[in-house]
């Protein structure tokens, strides 16, 4: 039975970890898109306080302590990192680190010649 109980824990655990994963990749697509198309590093504020804010709407229940970074990597494309701790379901097996990145193009407008 112990064994039993064990095995139904950690396959919710494990659950819990992919939700977190998705919710991770959600803001860190939705902070990389609003930076993508608002200049790049220029609005990387705002596209990390859009991170958080999606990362608390999607992620509420399964991701905690989350962190957002968007930087430029050279002159035309960034980065987002996003960052949290997933729930602990198992007793004594600590929540784990889930880190999710999404790089993209700068966005700009070009027009017809």
């Amino acid at each position: 039975m112990p064994l039993l109980l064990f095995v139904i824990f950690a396959t919710v655990q494990a659950a819990l970890l992919f939700l977190g994963n998705q919710a991770a990749n959600a803001a860190a697509r939705e902070a990389a898109r609003v930076a993508r198309t608002n200049g790049g590093a220029v609005a990387a504020g705002m596209a990390e306080a859009r991170g958080r804010a999606y990362a608390a709407q999607v992620g509420a229940g399964v991701i905690d302590d989350v962190t957002v970074q968007v930087s430029a990597v050279g002159n035309d494309e960034v980065r987002a990192v996003v960052t949290g701790k997933g729930i602990q379901v198992v007793p004594g097996i600590p929540g784990v680190r889930i880190r999710q990145v999404v790089q993209g193009p700068i966005e700009e407008f070009r027009p017809d010649l």
